[in-house]
């Protein structure tokens, strides 16, 4: 892979107007039932440099190439079905139980001797039966996903502590780039945290920026969801489309 150069990484930090603008950043991420879903909470950051230049050139010229993570794709593949099978259990056991709470309010604010009441209360008792068998899934997925763990944590731990030593080393220099690329730009980063909407409002002074985020991944413990995304408008969207599904080593 070719190098970069210090000069053309700091070339690619730009540095143009200095008028200021409100950019909207809204983040949604598939929850377990796979439907996109706003997070909140999740912090954010704009940047006046494209981190994934800085990483690339730091790899580039790394003294040894990254450790080969087979092996430990392989255990994450073997751990992310029990993961999976517990987080559909528990979200369907949930969903339940918010569904009970909100019929129990409603009998609650109910005469007994009511049409409404009776058929309510009917649908009330299917429910918790519902809920029952519910339940028992969350209880057994949740023990084979335990085992599991048990099984997964120590066999990976070495091999991600390979992986981990690797970057420490590769990207050492990593600091000190972004900071006289700020310094060139004339701009520090900018972070905020989404609502419980799942947006922020960040004030951004002149251009280029990147937002740069990373969220969990609710179908597996072992990824996450990572953005690193050019600012072209008042909104910035980082969702599937805009960002990567990658492996947490």
């Amino acid at each position: 892979m070719p190098r970069l150069s210090l000069f053309l990484l700091l070339a690619l930090a730009g540095c143009d107007a200095t008028t200021s603008r409100e950019t909207v950043v809204r983040v949604l991420i598939p929850g377990p039932d796979s439907i996109p879903t706003p997070v909140a909470g999740l912090g954010l950051v704009a940047l006046p440099y494209n981190r994934d230049s800085v990483l690339a050139a730091l790899e580039a010229r790394a003294r040894a190439p990254r450790p080969a993570t087979a092996d430990l794709d392989s255990l994450f593949a073997e751990f992310r079905g029990p993961f999976a099978a517990y987080s559909k259990a528990a979200f369907e056991a949930g969903r339940l139980r918010d569904s009970l709470a909100r019929l129990k309010n409603r009998l609650d604010g109910l005469s007994r001797s009511t049409p409404e009441y009776r058929e309510l209360y009917s649908l009330f008792g299917r429910a918790s039966e519902t809920l029952k068998d519910a339940e028992s899934r969350e209880a057994e997925t949740r023990e084979a996903l335990d085992a599991a763990r048990r099984r997964f944590v120590p066999r990976s731990d070495s091999l991600r502590a390979r992986v981990r030593a690797w970057e420490d080393s590769a990207y050492a220099g990593y600091d000190s780039i972004v900071r006289r690329l700020a310094e060139r730009s004339g701009r520090e980063a900018v972070a905020d945290t989404t609502d419980p909407t799942g947006r922020a409002a960040l004030t951004l002074r002149g251009g280029p920026w990147w937002i740069y985020a990373r969220s969990w991944d609710a179908t597996d413990p072992n990824a996450e969801w990572y953005w690193n995304v050019p600012v072209r408008g008042d909104t910035v969207v980082l969702d599937p489309g805009s960002g990567k599904r990658r492996v947490r080593y």
